[in-house]
């Protein structure tokens, strides 16, 4: 799981998929030797609640594609049978033939190619956080991602050593996806920090070892913060302070129960927003705040993106029962385009958005509750009273749930094949009966 995460990253975030196919084909085999082993275990009954919607998620995956008569077409799908209708018409072909809900069959199979094995990625995580402590499960993500942006840093400076102004993104094709992976990783880094601390035998006295290993740990959490910065990826910046806001607040909930400080004010809940503007104040730099301020880069605009979404609610109003199919979003998107009529317009740079337009209203209610299904859980054990055993994880899954999910309102890091990864495995290990079960 670790090589083909590490792979995927390095490898242009998995982009090209001539470079996934052996990532995928790593995480299924981690994923079919979990499962053996899984086989053998005591099975939960909430686990395979979630197990069958994920299950539904991808039958109506697999639905999409398979060849229907054209009056159910019709029936669920009047916007689709209606342009094939006339296209038929005009070209004489038999209108009795069969068609799929899916705009383009084979866009939506290759895929796949790229969800199953986020899907793999979620079980295999969900199975290994029962074998082993839940830290060592996440522990690969931190390092590769403090590697990454380690990576980002000195391309930083190498840049600025041969007078380039280019835009540092790591191993990505996009600095935004760069920052999409680096935020997810920064709350779990500043979390295992403060577990290491709160193993100290008495106050201000710890182990020479436990004070190193805090002190590395808070090195990548800077790493990975100035790399987020120095990428000039805003909303990438705005979600890091998120899950630092989430991580702070996180923290002082359990100050408050009296496990490590004694009760104070009221005051101390202004700290998890004054942490993200200490962040914001003292962090930014003179690109970023210039960032901030022009919103007419060479990218694309704030208007662009809100023209693309106007134009993908149009799509979604056609196609709201069965979706354009997964993987379509541009084939579906050329009866509704008007910006850049002669640019790809490939994502809806708001991936809540896409989901519904290439899944319809079941398949984006599939992903919604089994994603609110990963969310209550880890919400529950976060707000276990007494506190939980690995609680310090839960808000760090949290902190990273958060950052992804607000960026995700601008961009679509969803469908970067590492980031899914990334994103499936935490959400296997918030989802697993073993975070909450004692080693």
């Amino acid at each position: 799981m670790a090589i083909s995460l590490a792979a995927a990253v390095l490898l242009a975030g998995g982009v090209y998929a001539d470079q996934w196919e052996w990532c995928a084909l790593g995480v299924s085999i981690a994923a079919c030797l979990c499962v053996s082993v899984a086989a053998k275990s005591d099975q939960h009954s909430d686990d395979a609640w979630g197990s069958r919607i994920l299950g539904m998620l991808l039958a109506w995956m697999l639905f999409q594609l398979v060849p229907l008569p054209p009056p159910l077409v019709a029936l669920f799908s009047p916007y689709r049978w209606s342009t094939v209708a006339h296209l038929r018409a005009a070209i004489g072909y038999n209108m009795g033939a069969w068609l799929p809900f899916s705009l383009v069959p084979s866009v939506t199979l290759e895929r796949l190619l790229y969800v199953v094995p986020a899907m793999a990625a979620f079980v295999a995580a969900r199975e290994m956080t029962r074998w082993w402590k839940p830290w060592i499960t996440v522990a690969p993500i931190i390092v590769i991602a403090a590697i990454e942006g380690l990576l980002g840093v000195v391309q930083y400076y190498s840049m600025r050593t041969a007078g380039s102004t280019t835009v540092i993104s790591g191993t990505y094709v996009n600095r935004n996806h760069f920052a999409g992976l680096l935020e997810m990783a920064f709350p779990l880094a500043i979390m295992c920090a403060v577990v290491l601390w709160r193993k100290r035998r008495a106050p201000f006295h710890q182990r020479t070892s436990q004070a190193l290993q805090t002190g590395v740990l808070l090195g990548m959490a800077t790493c990975l913060l100035a790399s987020v910065i120095l990428s000039l990826s805003r909303m990438g910046f705005l979600a890091t302070l998120g899950a630092a806001s989430v991580a702070a607040a996180g923290l002082l909930a359990s100050f408050q129960r009296g496990d490590s400080q004694p009760k104070q004010g009221p005051w101390r809940w202004a700290i998890p927003v004054a942490a993200p503007l200490c962040i914001l104040v003292l962090f930014s730099t003179n690109e970023m705040a210039a960032r901030f301020g022009d919103l007419s880069t060479t990218e694309l605009t704030q208007s662009g993106r809100t023209e693309i979404w106007r134009e993908a609610a149009q799509m979604v109003s056609m196609y709201k029962w069965t979706g354009c199919g997964l993987g379509a979003f541009e084939q579906g998107l050329y009866r509704f385009k008007t910006m850049a009529p002669m640019n790809t317009v490939d994502f809806a740079h708001n991936d809540y958005l896409q989901i519904l337009a290439e899944l319809g209203l079941p398949g984006a209610a599939l992903v919604a509750v089994f994603g609110l299904w990963i969310l209550r859980r880890n919400l529950r054990f976060v707000f276990a009273v007494p506190r939980r055993r690995n609680w310090e994880l839960g808000v760090g899954l949290l902190g990273s749930f958060v950052a992804i999910g607000l960026h995700s309102l601008v961009d679509f890091n969803l469908y970067i094949p590492a980031n899914a990864l990334t994103l499936a495995w935490l959400a296997g290990v918030a989802a697993s009966p073993g975070l909450d079960e004692e080693r």
